[in-house]
Parts: C-alpha cells; structure tokens; sequence
C-alpha cells in the first residue's frame, strides 16, 4: 500500500502523504478527502485488504485525531505563537490503562507490598515510556494520581484501617515502599516487555 501510493505520485498528485503504523494510516489532506479516499480504497481493494469502515473516518486536524494510543492535535503553540501539530496520550489510552490496573490490583489482594510494587512498577514504567515524548505532563500526573489512590486502598484495607489513609500512607511513605515515582525520572526501559500497556 505505502509503496504503490508513492510510486504513482500520489502525495503530490492530490496533495495527500500517506503515514503508517502497522495496519494504522492517516493521510493528511491538503484538498478534498474524497479522492484521496477513493484512491485509497482502490488499492486496497485490488491488493485484496479490507478497510474497517467503522474506524475510518475523516476530521479536521484542529479537531484532533486519534491513532495507535495518541492524539494529534494542530493548535497554535503558547510559546511561539505558531500553529503546529501537538501530541498527546489519548484519552482512551489513558482509561485502558486505568481499567488494566484495575483488574490487576485489588485492596483486598493476598499478596505483600512488596509483591504489589512490584506488578505494578512495570504496568507505569511502560505506559510512561511509551507516551514520554509527547505532551504529557498532564496525563502523566493523573496516572500518577491514580496509582498512589490504588495503593494507598491496598496498604488501608492490609492494615484493617478505616478511610482513605491519607494520614497513615503518605506518599513519602509509599514511595519508600518504592513505588515508582513518574516525576523522579526513572524511566528505564524493561529487560522484558510489559504487556498490554498502550
């Protein structure tokens, strides 16, 4: 697919460069995305590959876009004034990870704080890793927000204590327990992949 749109001009001829991620492409269209689908579709249709319809869609980049866990946005930028385009985790990436914590970790869990740090560490430092060079700093604060919550519920319920436990797991105290820190800059990368991250 990448190959042919090249070789017959396309990008110049209706103004449409094809970029791709594994079975995932966004074309960017100066002009009229009509054509440019059409074009598309008949490729794809001769070289025998359907296209998802229902994840096909065409939108504005001001309007942002999502593909492969993040989202393109052209904005102008608040330190030189210029429009550009803009990276940021998607939402939906960021509620998958959420709910992958979630199934995995429970305040009533029988295992020990330790083993906890330790099934959670890889889940955060792989998220982190994968999303650490667009505009995150938000996302990045949230996640760890959620995460601490989730711990500071589990240390709660282990010790049979009433609340939150905010008071008796603060963060110093949680972190001690080495309970990976987003902001410290330990981002590593894993001698073995952390599945199901994105």
């Amino acid at each position: 697919m990448e190959q042919l749109w090249h070789s017959r001009g396309y990008p110049a001829k209706l103004g449409a460069p094809l970029h791709r991620y594994a079975d995932d492409a966004i074309l960017v269209c100066r002009r009229s995305p009509q054509p440019v689908l059409a074009a598309f579709a008949g490729i794809a249709k001769r070289r025998d590959l359907p296209i998802h319809r229902d994840k096909t869609r065409v939108t504005r980049v001001t309007d942002g876009l999502d593909c492969i866990g993040f989202n393109f946005v052209k904005r102008r930028s608040p330190r030189r004034g210029k429009q550009a385009i803009d990276m940021f985790p998607a939402k939906s990436a960021q509620q998958k990870i959420r709910n992958r914590l979630t199934s995995v970790t429970s305040r009533r869990a029988p295992i020990s704080p330790k083993e906890f740090v330790e099934m959670v560490n890889p889940m955060v430092l792989g998220w982190v890793n994968y999303f650490r060079h667009t505009n995150a700093s938000q996302a990045f604060r949230g996640w760890q927000r959620f995460v601490n919550i989730r711990f500071r519920r589990y240390l709660t319920q282990r010790s049979k204590g009433r609340g939150f436990g905010w008071k008796r797991f603060p963060n110093s105290k949680r972190y001690a327990m080495e309970l990976v820190y987003i902001g410290s800059g330990r981002l590593e990368y894993l001698a073995k992949p952390a599945h199901g991250v994105r």
